[in-house]
């Protein structure tokens, strides 16, 4: 996603299912990303949302349906963390698909990197924690993330948070995260195998957050080919070499790595200077233009 929220433009629709859209939140191959606001079901309270117009076409396979609204209710149902941007609800069937998250007020980490360079250590360990939590929490539920990359890694004043969680929908597309995301190599369809597949994306996202560089040269990491962990600090290399372990089965589980790279325990409570001042305030400056643009509309 692009940091701006844009306004709507004269094609977007004003309304997908339940929500009233109010601007454009980014633009990914799976389809517009729009901030909205509404309730998924009757009788519960409204929500702000980030609501998906997936492309109808990514959707003939009926078997992908199910899965998608499986994995909707199961994280829905049986995953509570707050790194985790819960499923508000989703509709497939219908001319107009949509898949609708809680509204996460930050910035996605490939972008922050891109603009602002590597984050420091102290940081790099609260968001490997925060979203090793993350993982063990989905990894509980029997459930996995499925596409975990840094482009759905929002930062936020209080932590890091997950989207687009079970969705999988990005792992048939060919767009990227600004120049290529290095998937891991093919390990199976097997729960496990997309678990360990999870933690392998961990190590991606943490080289990336340290680095500003992907620790692969190309999409798929070749069969001879290490990871390239220039720039990333040498206390940080054990645990990110562990999770692009080569092996599925040697990856580290999410609890041990989450002891592992959080050390001082800032990713178990808020913490409103876990990024640098002027990240923190490119998040709040996100935040605010939220907040006007849904507060002017419901003022109408």
């Amino acid at each position: 996603m692009s940091e701006g929220i844009a306004r709507l433009r004269p094609n977007d629709p004003e309304r997908l299912g339940p929500f009233r859209l109010f601007g454009v939140l980014g633009n990914g191959g799976a389809g517009t990303v729009y901030l909205g606001r509404g309730a998924a079901r009757r009788g519960a309270r409204k929500r702000t949302a980030a609501v998906r117009a997936i492309r109808p076409e990514l959707l003939r396979d009926r078997q992908l349906r199910a899965r998608l609204r499986e994995e909707t209710a199961r994280i829905s149902s049986s995953v509570n963390s707050p790194f985790v941007a819960e499923p508000l609800g989703c509709e497939l069937d219908g001319d107009r698909p949509w898949a609708a998250t809680r509204f996460v007020p930050g910035l996605p980490l490939a972008a922050l990197v891109a603009s602002s360079g590597p984050l420091p250590e102290k940081p790099v360990r609260a968001l490997g924690g925060a979203l090793a939590r993350a993982l063990a929490s989905l990894h509980e539920a029997e459930t996995a993330h499925g596409d975990l990359r840094p482009g759905n890694v929002l930062l936020t004043v209080e932590g890091p948070c997950l989207v687009d969680c079970g969705a999988y929908l990005g792992r048939s597309l060919t767009a990227r995260d600004g120049g290529g995301f290095p998937h891991a190599p093919a390990d199976g369809f097997g729960p496990a195998a997309r678990r360990a597949e999870d933690i392998f994306g961990l190590g991606v996202v943490l080289a990336l957050a340290a680095s500003a560089r992907y620790p692969f040269a190309g999409q798929l990491p070749m069969t001879r080919e290490g990871p390239d962990l220039s720039g990333v600090p040498a206390t940080l290399h054990a645990p990110v070499l562990a999770c692009l372990h080569k092996t599925p089965e040697a990856r580290p589980r999410p609890e041990v790595l989450a002891r592992a790279l959080d050390l001082s325990g800032v990713a178990g409570r808020p913490d409103r200077e876990w990024l640098p001042g002027p990240h923190l305030e490119r998040i709040r400056e996100r935040a605010r233009a939220a907040r006007s643009l849904t507060a002017r509309h419901l003022l109408r």
